[in-house]
Formats: structure tokens, sequence, C-alpha cells
């Protein structure tokens, strides 16, 4: 009869932690579908049609002047050091900096420096980077979730935003600057 209960128990307890897994999975999956929507992607990052601020009165993570806007259009993308879709995105980043030389690379490393800094020597993050250890320029840009990237005009305005998980989306951002229209 002991052996029964026993049996039993662990049983329930393996369907419990498949019962929480599965709802982690199903809350997880719900905040993708909810944060790939058009409202949730205008209502983060700063509003479409907006210039955005400036960030000439930061310096680069090795100490660099940041470039001022002007010469080339921007894709400003947040990443934290914390997010493994961000890391998983570094490689694509990589890849379309040499792809679209026409455009300025900027990344914006939120979270504390050392864990930016461990993720920087690990691999190569090309274009331009920043830490953000205060969340400054993370409010500044009214961004919520990483990674989240904007594609900037050559005056600042903000020509397209969203999520930026891969290569297709990087690409799908940078299209909104060969059009007229502007993504929402």
């Amino acid at each position: 009869m002991n052996e029964v209960l026993l049996y039993s128990n662990i049983l329930l307890w393996l369907a419990v932690l498949l019962i929480g897994f599965t709802l982690f999975i199903i809350f997880r999956q719900f905040g993708e579908v909810y944060l790939s929507t058009g409202e949730s992607i205008a209502r983060d990052g700063i509003a479409i049609g907006e210039r955005a601020p400036s960030l000439s009165h930061r310096k680069t993570w090795n100490g660099q002047p940041v470039l001022s806007q002007g010469a080339k259009p921007v894709l400003l993308a947040f990443l934290s050091p914390a997010c493994k879709v961000c890391i998983d995105l570094i490689p694509d980043w990589n890849q379309a900096v040499h792809q679209h030389r026409a455009i300025h690379f900027r990344a914006i490393l939120v979270g504390d420096r050392p864990s930016s800094e461990k993720i920087l020597q690990e691999q190569a993050l090309e274009g331009e980077v920043l830490f953000d250890e205060d969340q400054g320029i993370l409010g500044e840009y009214r961004v919520r979730v990483t990674p989240f990237a904007l594609i900037m005009d050559e005056g600042g305005v903000v020509r397209g935003k969203g999520l930026c998980n891969d290569t297709g989306h990087i690409d799908h951002l940078i299209s909104y600057l060969e059009s007229e229209s502007v993504a929402v």
C-alpha cells in the first residue's frame, strides 16, 4: 500500500511540474504574440515620424564620442546581456553591418557594465556600442523590451521600429528607409 502512495505522489508531482512548465510556455508565447502586434509596437519606442533624442553627449564603450546624426541613416538596437535572444542576434547584427554599409549601426547594451563587457569579450559586436547602465537611454527612447530596434533617417526621424530578433527583422526595418510608408 505504501508503494502505491509513493508512486502516485511522484506521478502527481510530475503532473504539477508539467502543468507549470506548460503555463510558462503559454504565457511566454502570449507575450511574444502581444509584443509583435501593431498596437504594442506603436506604444513602445519613440513614435513613428518623431525625431529621436541626440546621443552626441554620450561616449561609446571604448570612450570615443558618439557619432552625430546626419551623414547616414541609423539602425539603433537595444540589447541586454541577460537576454538570450539579444545574444543570439549578435551574429546577424554583425552580418548586417557588413551588408548595409550605407547605414550606421548603433547598439545600446542595457544593464550592468560587467555583464555587458563580458558579452563583448565573448563575441564581437560590430558598429557603435554604448552602455546604458542606468537605463537613461532606454527611458529617453521609451523602450520597454529587448531586443528592440528603431530605424532613423539621416535627419534622426524614426521611420520604423519593432522587435528585432534576427536578420529578417533587421532587413524589414531597413526596408522602411527605401519606402515612402512608415512602419507601425
